[in-house]
Formats: C-alpha cells, sequence, structure tokens
C-alpha cells in the first residue's frame, strides 16, 4: 500500500475517512453513496479491497481487525502523512439522512479531538453495571490512576471521531498506553475505551462533548430500531446504553449497525 499524495497548495480543510473489506466494501459503498446523495463535498478517503464510487481509494489486503485497532493503525501509518487539517472518521455501517446543520469541526470545542460522550458512568443508578467486560467502579478508577482529574468519566461510541492532523500522534499514544494500563490489569480493552481515555485527557470542557447536548448530528442506533428498515429521516427515541436513560433524537447521520443486510442490500440496488 502506498501513502496518499498530498495536494499541492494549501492544505485542505477536511476529510473523511471510513474502512471496508469484504461485505463491509458493500455497506461503505452505501456510506459513501449517501454522504453524495445529502450535497456532501468533501474529500471521502477509503481503506477498502475494491474500488469505492466515489471515494479516494486505498487497496488493501487482509489487515488486523482485531478490536478495531486498525483505526490506529491507519492514523499513524497513513493519514498523518496527508494533506488535512481534519480527518472525520465514520465506521463503514453509517448512513447520511441529511447534510449537518453545524459544520462538524465545530464539534471539537476548540480540542483536537471529538467523541461523543454517552454516559457518566460515575451515576449511582444505572442499568448495565460494566463496560466492556470491566466494572464501571474499575473503569473510573483505571481513568483517575492514568491521569484524568475530571470527577465524571464518560463511555463513548467509536463510529465517529474527529481528530486534528497535529494531534494525531498524540490520540494514538493516549488510547494505546491506555488499554495497554487496562490489560496489565487483566481487562482486555478494544479502541473504544481507549478513545474515551483521549478524549478525557484532551478536552477542556467534559461536558461539551455530549450526546444528548447534540441530538440532530450523531447517533449510534445500538438497540435495532432501524433493524427492519433503513433510518427514514423521521425523530426517534434513543436509548442510553448504560443509564437506560432516553431522549428524543433526529440526527443527520446514523451508526445503523443493527441494519448491516440491509445496508449490503442498498448498495447492490443503487
Amino acid at each position: 500500500m502506498t501513502l496518499y499524495k498530498e495536494h499541492k497548495g494549501d492544505m485542505q480543510d477536511i476529510c473523511f475517512w471510513s474502512v471496508g473489506d469484504g461485505d463491509y466494501a458493500y455497506i461503505l459503498q452505501t456510506l459513501v453513496n449517501s454522504f453524495h446523495a445529502v450535497g456532501m463535498k468533501s474529500d471521502f478517503h477509503v481503506f477498502s479491497d475494491r474500488e469505492i464510487y466515489g471515494a479516494i481509494t486505498h487497496k488493501v489486503a487482509e489487515f488486523d481487525k482485531r478490536r478495531c485497532f486498525f483505526k490506529f493503525n491507519f492514523m499513524q501509518s497513513q493519514l498523518k502523512h496527508w494533506d488535512y487539517r481534519h480527518f472525520i472518521y465514520l465506521d463503514a455501517d453509517t448512513v447520511f439522512l441529511k447534510a449537518p446543520t453545524i459544520s462538524l469541526i465545530e464539534l471539537l470545542k476548540s480540542d483536537p479531538l471529538h467523541l461523543f460522550f454517552e454516559s457518566d458512568c460515575t451515576m449511582p443508578q444505572v442499568k448495565r453495571k460494566e463496560w466492556w467486560g470491566c466494572p464501571l467502579p474499575e473503569y473510573v478508577r483505571l481513568m483517575h490512576e492514568c491521569g484524568v482529574i475530571n470527577p465524571h468519566i464518560y463511555n463513548v461510541n467509536g463510529g465517529f471521531c474527529i481528530v486534528q492532523k497535529h494531534a494525531m500522534d498524540i490520540v494514538c499514544e493516549l488510547a494505546i498506553d491506555f488499554v495497554k494500563y487496562a490489560a496489565r490489569q487483566h481487562y482486555n480493552f478494544p479502541d473504544e475505551p481507549g478513545w474515551a481515555y483521549a478524549l478525557h485527557m484532551l478536552c477542556k470542557i467534559p461536558e461539551q462533548h455530549l450526546l444528548s447536548c447534540h441530538r440532530d448530528v450523531w447517533c449510534s442506533d445500538w438497540e435495532g430500531v432501524f433493524k427492519e428498515h433503513l433510518p427514514d429521516g423521521k425523530p426517534w427515541v434513543f436509548r442510553d446504553y448504560i443509564s437506560n436513560s432516553s431522549f428524543t433524537i433526529n440526527p443527520a447521520i446514523v451508526h445503523a449497525i443493527r441494519s448491516k443486510d440491509l445496508l449490503v442490500k442498498q448498495s447492490t440496488v443503487n
């Protein structure tokens, strides 16, 4: 795999990127189709084993998908060499329903990294008592032991993130170091707790990154509201994975994680 050649002239502001091979290449095609269908204009880079129409495709052979660490690997080996200021990652099983009403860069709130914080894992009343096999009090302890000073500790979904170019190395280093620290205490984390740690360490006001404060931008359908049909742009009730609290949401971008078969079919009919 060769490095993407940087643009001549001034650095561009934004690129989107995603990853998908095998059946996920069809899902990825649906994402790119939806991106263009709502009028998005930025460059969209993809890593795939086949050409994805409407995207800048970087052909890849088989790569290690365990625990979703490929995101960090691609960032460190490829993206940091590209000529953009901001990199917006989307999981392949995502669809655009409309163009966001704000510039997604505004979500950074002057921080170098953005993901959506979802649940306050320090709250006493929660439905789930653990995250990725780690009891919530232990997750909170690990965060504080590794230098997080905010009393409230949140979880994230790794399906959407924004990283500034200059921060790419430190984001990856923080995330991987935290996962390694947890592993030494027998917690085998995937990428998401690492992302959460990096964001806690790099953001000034964590509550500015709360999903509940940005109900019209992006959301993950982890419950399977759209398991039988693809999102249609109408409001729906999001239920928090850990706290079980709920609120009405109508995002421009949906992480349709329970709709993979439908996303494959959608790709083949377009």
